[in-house]
């Protein structure tokens, strides 16, 4: 197992109180593949992000049973030994918005060639033939490092940000909201360019999205997140084709099917709760329509309902039936 995280907790400390964004979360990426975290703004999979590579503001306090890369406890490594020996030469990252993170006034390549010096003694040139090869791996031309990001489109600042997080050839890269902002044609060519990526450089990715699409079209196993906990866990295949969870049924029916054109797409009621004030039971309860009294009052530890098919519903047992209700309208907005 490449990364293993047990009970990972994430709090905010503020003026009101501490505010819990990462819940008691469970999470392990396997070498050679694509694990994808879904859910709504706000569930806490930025915050995610943040944690592993350090990232995260002063005042945040990270937690866990269990931290480990590739063995090594993250938790017992100090801030400097992670940003010399792990970030970007172990774990690198793809941020949410490439527009924001390249330098306006800087032409692209220089920037790769300024990262890998500032991580390595590499020799400027060789660090210039370095970013030629990066290019090329991510389908752009070498003449293109001279260019600044307002001469790039939006695919390409994304293909300039992966070929930045391949430098060092790290074992994982988090991509997080990679398709943000790109219109569909574009994404599809990024999507595409990532799954070709995967096959010629031995690496796992970790891929954070609101997009459900995205998930599906990508990923090889699904982790689905709410208030800051993972409601459900399981292969791609399983997770849309056989959803455990109340909260997974949702968010399928928000998502269009190329299939079902006549499909009404259903909204989920209400909004996720305030992590400063979380509920006693389950933190999807007070929105989810199968829900009974123990929901409330007791919080779901996770299932295993199949293989490698975590779910945290009490109410697994009748998962067949709420599967059915919940393609009704009427079942969410009665």
């Amino acid at each position: 197992m490449l990364l293993e995280a047990r009970n990972l907790r994430v709090s905010y400390r503020s003026s009101n109180g501490d505010v819990r964004a990462v819940d008691g979360l469970d999470l392990d990426v396997d070498e050679s593949e694509i694990f994808g975290i879904v859910g709504e703004s706000g569930c806490g999979k930025s915050t995610v992000v943040k944690a592993l590579l350090r990232l995260l503001p002063p005042g945040a306090v990270i937690e866990a049973d269990i931290l480990r890369f590739k063995g090594r406890d993250l938790l017992g490594i100090s801030p400097a030994h992670f940003r010399q020996q792990i970030l970007m030469r172990e774990i690198a990252l793809v941020p949410q918005s490439a527009q924001n993170s390249l330098n306006p006034v800087q032409p692209v390549g220089a920037q790769i060639i300024e990262a890998i010096r500032a991580h390595s003694t590499t020799p400027k040139a060789r660090a210039r033939d370095r970013v030629a090869e990066l290019f090329d791996i991510v389908g752009l031309q070498a003449e293109l490092m001279a260019r600044y990001p307002h001469q790039f489109s939006g695919g390409m600042r994304q293909r300039a940000m992966i070929a930045m997080a391949l430098a060092f050839e790290p074992s994982l890269i988090v991509m997080d909201e990679p398709t943000t902002g790109l219109d569909v044609l574009v994404q599809e060519r990024l999507l595409g360019r990532i799954r070709e990526i995967r096959q010629r450089v031995s690496l796992s990715i970790l891929l954070i999205t609101h997009d459900i699409g995205v998930i599906a079209e990508t990923a090889d196993r699904v982790g689905v997140m709410y208030a800051g906990r993972m409601i459900e866990r399981a292969s791609t295949i399983d997770i849309f084709g056989e959803s455990q969870h109340p909260y997974t049924l949702g968010l399928k029916n928000a998502f269009p099917s190329i299939i079902e054109l006549d499909r009404e797409l259903i909204s989920m009621p209400g909004s996720p709760p305030d992590m400063s004030s979380p509920p006693q039971g389950c933190a999807f309860g007070a929105r989810c329509p199968f829900a009974i009294d123990t929901c409330l009052s007791k919080r779901p530890p996770p299932i295993e309902v199949g293989k490698n098919h975590i779910s945290s519903c009490i109410r697994t047992a009748n998962i067949g039936q709420m599967r059915d209700a919940a393609k009704r309208k009427a079942t969410w907005h009665s």
